[in-house]
């Protein structure tokens, strides 16, 4: 399906990780939505009305990742998934038991990070597994961070900054072979251990948000229990995301109320917003793998004209298809040839991001807007301006190149014309504001 968004101008956005515009099916069923204004609680006609196209949406969110119907929870924002996911699992197994572990990667987003903060100063050890050159985990890291007391890992299934894809399933492989082995030394999870006190459950919550439009996010394929998705992320509307919650799993809300969304999100729920969402979670999966296939082409075009522009210009993460000009070493060596299929796809097809020496990371992306292109330098929802990314740091990468990184995240409608421009952008902006603090 050819991907249509509502862009006006002339401007090239290369920030989708940010904020993507609204695709014209989304932008249809949020305007023919907005008319209900029924409270989907309430008993009366309107109110049916409202329920109704809720719960249409969930189903529509259900089939588009493989889920039931009822394991979908609309909330406010991926932002708020992931909280809840994070909170609404643990908090009640610290109360209970004084201390539970979790465990997590050194590249989280921030709405992962501070959750699990928070909840460290209520009796929560959290450790964290490092990543190689490329930004990717080892799965089996987890066989020495996971511990009798852990609950819940959490990992980033696509890193918004540069674009490294976790495999997912595979960490959940490795989960599986050790409930299994608490299992048989402990009991069943969650009931009396022959010591008398609860066995825990160890669950593997993933953060998808990147993920939709570029590839399969089928919840029995990855075995997650636990998944975040966003709406801005996919061309649908702000202030609306999903948490996947598997049958069984135990969690409590965050936000207390009128016990909606299953009892697990109290308030009234944003049917507009919902509908609106699932019409783009539904458009994303169709014809995803052509889209992605054709974007990093473009995106590899991108790299390969900084790089030919910009030589010393420096890839951080995964290489880009096949060429691994420019990249930083110490990564993955990366195959060519026909054995190049025997491997994943480590980087998210949209995603590139770079270290230009000497140059402000910063002042590029000004230079970039007033040249009509949107840019990046890191998550938008990391507001450290003057402090380095913690994710570039986790790769390895020194303060002074992370503060020269840049983070370009392109649309699916993105051309060659598009890279060439911005290319040639980024070549006049070094020549003028290299070496310039």
């Amino acid at each position: 399906m050819k991907w249509h968004i509502l862009w006006p101008g002339k401007r090239v956005y290369a920030d989708a990780a940010a904020a993507m515009p609204l695709s014209r099916t989304a932008q249809k069923e949020l305007a023919r939505l907005l008319r209900l204004f029924g409270n989907p609680s309430a008993l009366h006609k309107e109110a049916v009305a409202a329920k109704k196209e809720l719960e249409a949406a969930r189903a529509k969110v259900a089939r588009a990742i493989g889920a039931h119907a009822d394991e979908i929870v609309f909330v406010g924002s991926g932002t708020e998934a992931n909280n809840l996911a994070l909170q609404g699992v643990l908090r009640p197994l610290i109360l209970e038991r004084g201390e539970v572990g979790a465990v997590t990667s050194a590249i989280e987003h921030s709405s992962v990070i501070e959750p699990l903060r928070a909840l460290e100063r209520e009796g929560l050890y959290v450790t964290k597994l490092t990543v190689d050159a490329n930004g990717l985990l080892d799965p089996t890291q987890l066989r020495e961070a996971v511990g009798e007391d852990t609950a819940l890992v959490s990992v980033q299934m696509v890193n918004s900054e540069m674009g490294a894809v976790q495999d997912i399933r595979a960490i959940a492989k490795e989960l599986r072979h050790m409930r299994k082995s608490r299992d048989r030394e402990q009991g069943e999870p969650l009931l009396r251990s022959s010591k008398g006190s609860p066995c825990l459950p160890l669950y593997l919550h993933t953060d998808a948000s990147q993920a939709p439009l570029w590839m399969s996010i089928n919840v029995e394929k990855l075995g997650v229990d636990l998944m975040t998705l966003d709406a801005q992320k996919v061309g649908g509307p702000k202030g609306i995301g999903v948490l996947y919650v598997r049958r069984g799993t135990l969690a409590e809300p965050i936000i207390w109320g009128g016990g909606q969304e299953g009892g697990l999100r109290s308030g009234t729920e944003n049917v507009a917003a919902a509908g609106a969402f699932a019409a783009a979670l539904v458009e994303a999966a169709e014809g995803c793998k052509a889209r992605s296939a054709r974007i990093a082409t473009v995106r590899d075009f991108l790299w390969s004209e900084i790089h030919k522009r910009i030589p010393d210009a420096i890839l951080n993460g995964p290489a880009c298809g096949s060429n691994p000009a420019g990249r930083r070493k110490g990564g993955r060596t990366w195959p060519s040839g026909p054995e190049r299929t025997l491997f994943p796809v480590c980087r998210i097809a949209n995603n590139i991001n770079f270290t230009i020496p000497g140059l402000s990371g910063e002042m590029a992306v000004i230079a970039l807007d007033a040249r009509g292109i949107s840019a990046s330098t890191r998550s938008a929802c990391d507001t450290e301006a003057g402090h380095p990314s913690h994710v570039l740091e986790a790769l390895g990468v020194s303060p002074e190149f992370a503060l020269s990184s840049l983070r370009l995240t392109l649309l699916p409608t993105a051309t060659r014309t598009d890279a060439r421009h911005i290319a040639r952008a980024l070549e006049s902006i070094v020549a003028l504001y290299r070496h310039v603090l």
